[in-house]
């Protein structure tokens, strides 16, 4: 018998004048009323879950800052003449006196965890110091002076996103506390394979969607200038503590500005390279996170941030030196190797810049620091031309809907 549509006002009438249409309505109102009923309680069970083990975590963590701060006193202080000079050095002179034997490691590597812890009272940056750090430290004056890779002795902070062994990579998100990761991205154990020392993670804004920084877990992260603004996001522990001095050199990852955005807030450096230039896989909502598949059209890449453009340029120089070993570790990178006739300062180059979309005014600060960088580039002999991208409305509709595609798989 073919099934035939029963108009609206017949089913009404039918629930209304019938018993049987009447005791069905109840039934269904009773079994409405109590699944919601049911859905508020364990809702309110999981909110108080998730609030105690937010509040056993930052206790956890708040324990262990204050445990690393009692080790680096020194008559009562964090950071000595001997530590400031350390952390004000430029970084390639930095590497030049740790590879050569003149700085120890672990005198290196203390004077940047208390800057970072100094720093961090005000700021809120560092979701957590790396324990093992410290023997990383002393296990790489061991290593003969020949063969002490390009970044021997330079701590490295991390941002929070990325898989290092051991410790949470929560993404700003209660449900991941508890969950430490089994083994170190590859990126993190290629900075270790390079004789960089990972001492700590920074924080990030919840699930990284966000121009600011702060998140349920770890709280609010400051700017180092402005302890009132935001330092940006989403790589925004990052930036503040680089600003801050408690970092020379750091990693962060951006899709649609998440490690420039909070570099220009915080007034450091970053670079995002083009996808496939570096590793991509052991980071938390990146393409390499949810398994051996390429994410739809759309790919976050990791990026070096630093106190100076010398800073980006030796990590950089750093990986790029093996890209093919990179290639072998990550399907995701070319094996490309770092150029220096490309990047060798003084080769005049043509760039197209603009002041206003035609979409969104910009501010006058905005307006004031493009014209002066046209002037600078001008000044050093570039060739700066007006250039407004075309059919910008389009290019950022395809944008998101491509960032969205995925539906949350890779988180």
């Amino acid at each position: 018998m073919a099934l035939q549509a029963v108009p609206l006002n017949s089913l009404r009438c039918w629930v209304q004048n019938s018993p049987h249409g009447r005791q069905m309505s109840k039934g269904a109102l009773a079994v409405l009323v109590t699944s919601f009923i049911v859905r508020r309680i364990y809702q309110n069970v999981k909110k108080r879950r998730n609030k105690k083990k937010m509040q056993k975590k930052r206790d956890e963590l708040a324990a262990r800052k204050k445990n690393l701060e009692e080790r680096l006193f020194i008559n009562g202080s964090l950071m000595t003449p001997e530590r400031e000079a350390i952390v004000t050095k430029d970084i390639k002179i930095l590497l030049e006196e740790l590879r050569s034997g003149k700085l120890n490691p672990l005198d290196v590597l203390e004077a940047f965890q208390a800057k970072a812890l100094l720093a961090d009272k005000d700021i809120n940056a560092v979701c957590d110091f790396i324990t093992e750090a410290t023997a990383w430290s002393k296990a790489l004056g061991d290593i003969p002076e020949e063969e002490r890779g390009p970044l021997f002795g330079l701590p490295i902070s991390v941002k929070e996103c990325f898989y290092v062994k051991g410790y949470d990579c929560t993404i700003g998100l209660a449900q991941f506390i508890g969950k430490p990761a089994q083994e170190d991205s590859v990126f993190v154990q290629a900075l270790k394979d390079l004789h960089a020392i990972p001492f700590c993670l920074t924080n990030i804004p919840q699930t990284m969607v966000s121009y600011s920084c702060s998140n349920p877990v770890y709280g609010n992260t400051a700017n180092p200038h402005d302890l009132t603004r935001t330092p940006g996001g989403s790589s925004g522990g990052e930036a503040a503590l680089i600003g801050a001095g408690g970092s020379i050199l750091g990693i962060g990852s951006d899709v649609g500005g998440s490690l420039r955005i909070p570099a220009h807030f915080s007034g450091v450096c970053g670079l995002k390279p083009s996808s496939g230039r570096i590793y991509e896989s052991g980071r938390r909502g990146a393409q390499g996170s949810g398994g051996l598949t390429l994410r739809t059209g759309l790919y976050s890449v990791a990026g070096f941030m630093s106190s100076s453009v010398a800073g980006l340029e030796v990590g950089m120089k750093a990986l790029l030196q093996e890209s093919s070993k990179m290639a072998s570790l990550d399907w995701r990178v070319a094996p490309v190797n770092w150029n220096e006739g490309k990047f060798k300062p003084g080769r005049k180059l043509k760039i197209g810049y603009y002041l206003d979309d035609g979409i969104f005014p910009p501010t006058p600060g905005i307006v004031r620091g493009v014209n002066e960088v046209v002037e600078l580039l001008k000044s050093a002999g570039h060739e700066v031309v007006p250039w407004t991208p075309p059919n910008l409305m389009d290019i950022f509709e395809v944008f998101t809907n491509f960032l969205l595609a995925d539906k949350g798989h890779f988180f």
